[in-house]
């Protein structure tokens, strides 16, 4: 059964996907930026229409930036690794030590992580609908 959604037409965002059965009314005349939308049946809030296609926001983003916050974030602020060193120091421990390697070990290296691509299809052309169909020689409106 085909799903339907909402779509803003500038920023894509996809609103209540349904089926075709459970789509209400809502105004669609030439100064409305919603619209119903056909999306495929495996469409979720997490994509958004660009060009006429229903993306999902993994396409759309840089993994090796996410792999770099995760890291980041499970090294703990700096002022926490240097209470980790000063405890080490005073007992000749490994805490320190043992955390890095334990974040090394859990959590992906940014260096591991294919180089992000950008589609430019997945860029949304200016001055057009996010609904509307890409177009290779498109001129964005003067």
């Amino acid at each position: 059964m085909a799903k339907w959604a909402i779509c803003d037409a500038v920023t894509g965002q996809l609103n209540d996907i349904c089926d075709e059965e459970d789509k209400f009314e809502i105004h669609e005349g030439p100064d409305s930026n919603m619209k119903w939308v056909p999306v495929p049946d495996d469409c979720t809030y997490e994509h958004t229409m660009i060009n006429g296609v229903a993306v999902h926001r993994d396409d759309l983003e840089d993994h090796r930036e996410r792999a770099t916050v995760t890291r980041v974030l499970a090294y703990g602020t700096i002022g926490e690794q240097l209470d980790m060193q000063y405890a080490d120091a005073a007992d000749n421990g490994t805490r320190w030590k043992d955390h890095i390697a334990n974040v090394k070990a859990t959590t992906t290296a940014p260096s591991s992580v294919p180089e992000f691509v950008p589609n430019p299809k997945h860029t949304q052309l200016e001055g057009r609908n996010a609904w509307d169909a890409w177009v290779d020689n498109w001129t964005p409106p003067v």
